[in-house]
């Protein structure tokens, strides 16, 4: 399973490499600009990483292993105050899902910016990490929309229960994708009722934006499993107090009918 971790802050690098704070996150341990990586999600799947207003900016993560070989230096990278504004349609995304990257347990995921904007700006940076990428399952998908009302705090993660327009079925489905929109929204992830990783996604401020491919159709493989009596709920990442946000996912029945 994969697990969405983030950065954000708003600052003036001017022209040298500085941290980007972590978000605090009660799923992981979170230390300054950095993130501890746990034994149970102990692979990099992808990095995305962004910065509000246009500038020549050169956003990186390490941890002590990877500076003896290499920091991760990400380009192109996304421009705006939400992940997908334009002209950033598709998200910018750094895919290792092919040959994910192995971080050691237990060391610091440090994400760094070097830019000089004119003046403080939010800049941003999200790491997918994981064990692996469980195969989406066979069978008939569909595609519901859900919708929360929840007021964001921005820069941090804010969690809010779904309202599903149509009553699904009894059974038990599987989440094979999903698209997030609001209108700061820079991520969105899961959030199991029972606990456990909290996949997610890259976020959408319009209707007629498009997502990067992997976040869609089985692009993640199986995201998570739910019970129709107990959905998820989505945590939020946002560069403003939305009040409105829209969740589409991607289903598969996994089995018809009450436990």
């Amino acid at each position: 399973m994969l697990h969405l971790v983030a950065w954000y802050e708003s600052q003036d690098p001017a022209g040298a490499y500085v941290g980007v704070a972590a978000v605090a996150d009660e799923t992981i341990r979170v230390s300054g600009d950095t993130v501890i990586i746990p034994d149970r999600w102990p692979n990099l799947f992808a990095l995305a990483a962004g910065i509000e207003l246009a500038a020549e900016a050169f956003p990186r993560w390490s941890t002590p292993t990877l500076r003896g070989r290499s920091r991760l230096y990400v380009e192109p990278f996304n421009i705006g105050s939400a992940a997908a504004v334009e002209p950033n349609s598709p998200h910018r995304v750094a895919d290792y899902r092919a040959r994910p990257i192995a971080i050691v347990p237990g060391e610091a995921l440090l994400y760094e910016m070097d830019s000089n904007p004119a003046a403080a700006q939010v800049q941003w940076g999200l790491a997918f990490l994981g064990d692996q990428i469980d195969p989406a399952p066979p069978g008939e998908a569909f595609t519901i929309r859900t919708t929360n009302g929840t007021t964001l705090v921005a820069g941090a993660w804010t969690n809010g229960a779904l309202t599903f327009p149509d009553e699904l079925p009894r059974g038990r489905y599987g989440v094979i994708g999903m698209r997030a929109r609001a209108a700061g929204l820079i991520a969105a992830r899961l959030v199991n009722p029972s606990g456990g990783s909290r996949p997610g996604v890259m976020g959408v401020d319009a209707q007629d934006d498009l997502e990067h491919p992997m976040f869609r159709d089985g692009g993640l493989g199986l995201m998570m499993e739910f019970e129709d009596d107990e959905p998820p709920s989505v945590d939020f990442l946002s560069v403003s107090g939305d009040t409105a946000q829209d969740v589409i996912f991607d289903l598969v029945q996994l089995r018809a009918g009450p436990r």
